[in-house]
């Protein structure tokens, strides 16, 4: 991550959730996944403003199974500014690296996705503590777009 680029938002999910794969030569898909998240502005008058948030690799597929419209998160990552090269226009987004679930999540759908993560090397708990200890999953940080999440 960037340094001193940081940033963490709370909010909720007022967009359906976009999942794709992205497909590069010699290289493994790589899951993204993309929400749009409502967060209070600041000030008297508070208006709302849509952030665009993106999470890639196995964030992204746990962010997939677990999250739906209105499902609440926090998210913290960093800041980018990249040109879409579809329309010649620029996108503002938070890139992810770590996601707490705090209301409307779907756990069935998750848990399964967990199964399929941990199946692949692709999930563990974090540091200290053991799978039997995680009844639901509450949050997890990327260690590296390829690499496997850390969970609890």
């Amino acid at each position: 991550m960037p340094i001193g680029n940081m940033t963490w938002n709370r909010g909720d999910i007022t967009s359906d959730i976009y999942y794709d794969l992205i497909r590069k030569d010699g290289k493994p898909d790589l899951p993204v996944v993309r929400l749009i998240l409502m967060i209070n502005g600041l000030g008297e008058v508070k208006p709302v403003y849509g952030l665009r948030i993106i999470a890639y690799g196995a964030l992204a597929e746990l962010a997939y199974g677990h999250l739906q419209k209105g499902s609440r998160i926090g998210v913290e990552g960093h800041i980018q500014i990249r040109e879409r090269e579809d329309v010649g226009s620029f996108a503002f987004e938070v890139v992810a690296n770590h996601i707490e679930f705090i209301r409307k999540i779907d756990y069935e759908k998750g848990n399964q996705v967990i199964a399929s993560l941990r199946n692949r090397n692709m999930a563990q708990p974090v540091p200290g503590k053991e799978w039997e200890a995680i009844q639901e999953v509450t949050s997890a940080s990327m260690q590296g777009v390829r690499k496997p999440i850390w969970v609890e």
